[in-house]
């Protein structure tokens, strides 16, 4: 079930295109491949191989807890005046939940702690611009069910604040 919500998604997930800053060309400079980076997720390290990490929930469980990159779903630019590569990752930890995160990652492989998007939403856009990330995808109204197809679109602005990407207005 996890794996057809996971492909759902891809297939809703437009062809991202990778939004360069000017000062910032994205084919040339020496960024960090995000299919084989760390990242933060709630405060553990996760390492993918080829774009995935794929453990056991539990120790002996054989439901499986699998971190993904979304497919197309990166951009580049200047963030906080470091080149970054930014993307978007698939956290089912083997509940009902498949978690949208958005993470930074720095030239040395190693992401700022990644920032939750959402549970079950579509992503649509991320892109750097003006120094914050822009993330667009389509979630829930408030009061609306999980059950609901997510159908409203939202826009959220992070920043960088000591080390942590914050919501911005």
């Amino acid at each position: 079930m996890k794996s057809t919500i996971f492909w759902i998604i891809s297939l809703f997930v437009p062809a991202f295109a990778a939004h360069a800053q000017a000062s910032l060309d994205c084919n040339t400079a020496k960024l960090a491949d995000p299919a084989n980076a760390t990242y933060t997720i709630e405060g553990d390290a996760i390492t993918l191989v080829n774009g995935v990490r794929s453990q056991p929930a539990a120790p002996g469980s054989q439901t499986m807890h699998e971190t993904r990159l979304i497919p197309g779903a990166q951009a580049c630019g200047n963030f906080d005046s470091e080149p970054v590569v930014v993307s978007l990752l698939s956290d089912d930890p083997g509940g009902s939940g498949t978690y949208i995160y958005v993470a930074a990652v720095p030239r040395n492989g190693h992401s700022y702690p990644a920032a939750l998007i959402g549970d079950r939403i579509v992503p649509k856009s991320v892109v750097v611009e003006k120094g914050q990330i822009v993330v667009t995808y389509l979630g829930r109204a408030n009061h609306t069910p999980m059950a609901a197809p997510p159908s409203e679109k939202l826009v959220r602005r992070f920043g960088l604040q000591h080390g942590h990407l914050l919501d911005q207005p």
